[in-house]
Formats: C-alpha cells, structure tokens, sequence
C-alpha cells in the first residue's frame, strides 16, 4: 500500500477526472443515483481528501514543481508572489485517477503575506473566512469572471451528526457547487460543477479543495444540463498557514484546469499563469472593500 506522506504519493480524489454521484457519500438528494448504496463514509471521504489536499501542497508539490517567477506582483497585495508550475503525466497518475491517458498542467502560487486587517493584506481571520468558509461564494464576491455560484446541494445536516469535525480536521464543510465564468468574446461561457471540501487543523491551518463532478444527472442543477454553457473542468486546492509565531500568513494555490470546448490547451496556458497570480490581488482588494463596508 502506498504512504500518503510519501511526497512522491499522488491521491486519487484530486484528479482532472469527474467523480461520478454514486461515487459521492450518500446524501438524500442522490438517492436515485445512489440505488446500490455509496462505496464512501462520510467522515472517512471527508478525511481522506482534506489529508490528501494538505499532503499535496507540503509534501508533493515542494519536491516536484519547478519554480517560474519569484517576484510576481499583484497589486494591491503587498506581498511578491511565486509562481511554479508541473507536468504530471499519465503514468505517474494513480490508476484510479486517470482520464483517457491524460497528463495534468498543474500551477501554483505561494506568497506570505504581514497578518494584520490594513491595506495590502488581510489578517489571519480575513483569510480563513475569506477563503475557508464559504469559499465558493466569496470566489464570486472578489473575482470578475466569475457570473454565479449556484448551491446544488450540501451535506451540512449529515456532516452535524459527528460535530463538523473529522480526525484532526473541524469545522468541515462539504457541498456541490456549479461555478459560471465568462471568458473573454468570443468564447462561451463555462460551467464547472465541483465539489467543494474545507476543514481547519487547530488554530495555524486551514485546506480548502475542489474537485471535479460529473452533474448532468443530479437534481438542482442549473447549468450543467443546459447547452448554451460550456462544460469546463477544474480541481485546486487551497491553504493557509499561520508562520513565525502568527505574524505572518503563507497562503498556497494550486489547480489544474482545461476549460473545455474548442480552445486548446496551449492558448488555455498562455492565460494561466497570470490569472493564478492575479487572484491574490483580487482577494486584498475585495477585503480592503469588506472593512470599509463597501464590498
């Protein structure tokens, strides 16, 4: 059986491939999908995923992803950004993750940033509230591109039996979400349907992750069913962590994505980069408008 903390261990839920419904922990909005009862325990899929996402960006992607710019700007933020990308291919995915024999693009940002409630930062309960809870909607709230973020459903009830909390991991969440953004003329727009996961480790740490599902049959769906959007595919996942004492704040990013359609992936990567590192910006701005009552 592999390690997990082995660095070079790559999970299986974190994948560019869509989880099916019966795939998902039961939830009584899926039951007609779900007739031969789900392969997953709630708090065992919670768990597993929130520890393959927090075993992603400490473990994997330090030892393999290639760093291209240490100094990218992001006004207002304060902070220089680094930016790194990798190559995953086919074979070095799990066989339960793979799509077609397809690599993944992966990139991502670090940055650390003064943990203080001013202009060009954020403090330490701005980035948890921004980014952990409710992480869908605030991603509409700061960034541009984003049109809607439609709740499909939750499994806020089933997660209150065992107190939000699993393993080290508390005040989880977990729900279905159809993320719309307009991309620039003349390509449609996209529909990515994910499923949201967050959980905070003590008082220094928080993971946020999405992942890819496949939502042309569950019930409540908006977009997905609906030809005039683009089907897109995205995973990422997101951490905070509290260093030096709680002084400062280091805030990780990383996703894989193709955006579906006709666009390939060449010209897709071209944009990636910067939008990566344009994110962090967006963020300080929307919270620098948040304080000031003006978001």
């Amino acid at each position: 059986m592999a390690d997990p903390t082995d660095p070079n261990h790559l999970g299986t839920f974190i994948r560019m491939k869509a989880l099916p419904p019966a795939q998902l922990p039961h939830h009584p909005d899926l039951a007609s999908l779900q007739s031969g009862g789900s392969p997953h325990e709630l708090g065992d899929f919670v768990h597993a995923i929130l520890e393959e996402g927090q075993q992603f960006m400490t473990g994997y992607l330090p030892k393999h992803f290639k760093v291209k710019d240490t100094h990218k700007h992001s006004p207002p933020s304060k902070a220089t950004v680094e930016l790194l990308h990798h190559q995953i291919s086919a074979h070095d995915l799990p066989q339960e993750g793979r799509t077609q024999g397809r690599s993944e693009s992966w990139y991502a940002r670090s940055s650390i940033h003064e943990n203080a409630a001013k202009h060009g930062t954020a403090s330490w309960e701005e980035f948890d509230a921004g980014l952990r809870k409710d992480h869908s909607q605030h991603e509409k709230d700061y960034t541009p591109d984003v049109e809607d973020a439609h709740k499909v459903l939750d499994w806020r009830d089933e997660l209150q039996r065992f107190g939000h909390a699993v393993g080290q991991w508390t005040d989880v969440e977990m729900y279905l979400m159809e993320m719309v953004h307009n991309l620039p003329f003349p390509l449609q727009t996209r529909v990515f349907t994910v499923l949201v996961l967050a959980g905070k480790k003590g008082h220094t740490e928080f993971v946020d992750v999405q992942i890819p599902v496949d939502m042309s049959k569950v019930p409540n769906a908006k977009y997905a069913k609906d030809s005039k959007y683009t089907p897109g595919i995205y995973c990422s996942i997101e951490r905070g962590e509290l260093l030096e004492d709680g002084a400062k704040v280091k805030w990780q990013m990383g996703t894989a994505s193709d955006a579906g359609g006709n666009l390939p992936m060449w010209v897709q990567k071209l944009g990636i980069g910067g939008a990566v590192v344009k994110d962090v910006g967006l963020f300080m701005e929307w919270r620098d408008k948040e304080r000031k009552g003006k978001a």
